[in-house]
């Protein structure tokens, strides 16, 4: 690795660990080098723009959740409801709570109609989908739909209750018991 590639890839690491615990609030490149140890003329020199900054950055936290999700689940094809406990314990898990306030943080930026990250929301989520379907214990035609159900049932107890998971509890139970004989 050549001394400019140990700079950025150095860089980028401040960076994910600063967008884990404080989400990004402030995404400007001055912030973003303060964050980084550098200069904004230093951080333009490691990376083009800031659209490269960020999407670096989030391609390293990307990578990182689907370690995260490999380790959690394995490789064995799931039932539905035992699917939803599992994303559903990992969702209160202080472990992953970082990268999933993340994930809101950008879910509300590409709400707003910012483009960047509308296309980077798009991209997780269909990774994602793409990533349970292919867990899900069901027949083919019915995985995307019941992955579809199940990330917009748990990002939705997400932003319903922000500050006290639990309250989704018995929500998420019921989903489980209505998934229990697929």
């Amino acid at each position: 690795m050549s001394k400019r590639e140990t700079k950025r890839a150095e860089i980028v690491g401040k960076l994910a660990t600063h967008f884990l615990e404080a989400g990004l609030g402030d995404t400007g490149v001055r912030r973003l080098a303060e964050v980084a140890g550098t200069s904004d003329r230093m951080l333009l020199y490691y990376f083009e723009n800031k659209e490269e900054i960020l999407a670096a950055v989030l391609g390293k936290l990307g990578g990182g959740f689907t370690e995260v999700l490999d380790a959690v689940f394995g490789t064995e094809p799931l039932r539905p409801a035992d699917a939803v406990g599992k994303i559903w314990a990992m969702v209160r898990d202080e472990a992953t709570a970082g990268q999933l306030r993340l994930w809101l943080d950008l879910s509300s930026r590409a709400s707003r109609g910012d483009p960047f990250f509308g296309a980077i929301v798009e991209q997780m989520a269909e990774g994602w989908i793409v990533w349970l379907s292919g867990m899900l214990d069901v027949p083919a035609s019915e995985k995307r739909p019941l992955a579809e159900l199940i990330m917009s049932a748990i990002d939705g107890h997400m932003v319903l209750f922000p500050t006290d998971l639990t309250k989704g509890d018995a929500a998420v139970a019921k989903l489980q018991d209505l998934l229990r004989d697929l």
